[in-house]
């Protein structure tokens, strides 16, 4: 049971991290004029966080259900709810940017000389930041959680 929840827990580590450096990744070429190739880099990495977004849920579910501290641990915490609750706001907020994405490869595969408008691209930097700066507050949940704070 031990090496089980050592293994989701694991899991559930390295999808977080995956997607933090997903989302920093978008950040950081958001900076870009976004022209065909940059709106299709943007979606694939955008495809490394959506990816990397269910991860940490099905290893968080899996820590739920099958870890070390039972279901009913993590129900009866306070912080364990905060923690759920931000990332809904995150992935909530995420559908914006990802669709964009979406949108600027169809108008780049439409126009070859596609330049996204830097007001638009402004934008979604902006809310990829929002996300990244709400997905720091997760750990700090999850540390407040696993010590009982709250209950």
């Amino acid at each position: 049971m031990l090496l089980h929840d050592a293994a989701f827990s694991y899991l559930h580590f390295v999808f977080a991290l995956i997607l933090a450096g997903a989302l920093a990744a978008e950040v950081f070429v958001l900076r870009l004029p976004v022209d065909n190739r940059v709106a299709r880099l943007l979606l694939r990495i955008d495809l490394f966080y959506g990816i990397s977004a269910v991860g940490v849920i099905l290893a968080g579910v899996a820590r739920v259900v099958w870890g070390v501290r039972g279901a009913e641990f993590y129900m009866a915490q306070p912080f364990f709810w905060a923690k759920m609750a931000v990332f809904l706001v995150i992935g909530v907020i995420s559908a914006i940017p990802t669709r964009r994405f979406m949108r600027w490869v169809r108008e780049a595969n439409a126009t070859p000389a596609f330049m996204a408008a830097e007001a638009d691209v402004a934008r979604m930097r902006r809310l990829v930041m929002i996300e990244l700066h709400l997905l720091a507050l997760v750990p700090l949940f999850a540390a407040l959680m696993a010590r009982g704070i709250g209950s």
